[in-house]
């Protein structure tokens, strides 16, 4: 039985993150939907967005 692909190659990650760098973007992330689409986020997370902080959530 042969491996499954890699659903991000470093090839592609690499292209990215030369790419954002050029474009001035400093902070991104890059998601992988299940059915292998990447997803490229760039700039700050929202506060009022991202949802309650885990660390209160605990107390």
């Amino acid at each position: 039985m042969a491996n499954a692909r890699a659903p991000l190659k470093q090839s592609d990650l690499t292209r990215y993150a030369k790419a954002l760098r050029a474009a001035g973007i400093a902070e991104w992330r890059v998601e992988v939907t299940p059915d292998g689409k990447h997803v490229i986020i760039a700039g700050k997370v929202d506060d009022a967005t991202a949802g309650p902080d885990p660390d209160e959530l605990l107390k």
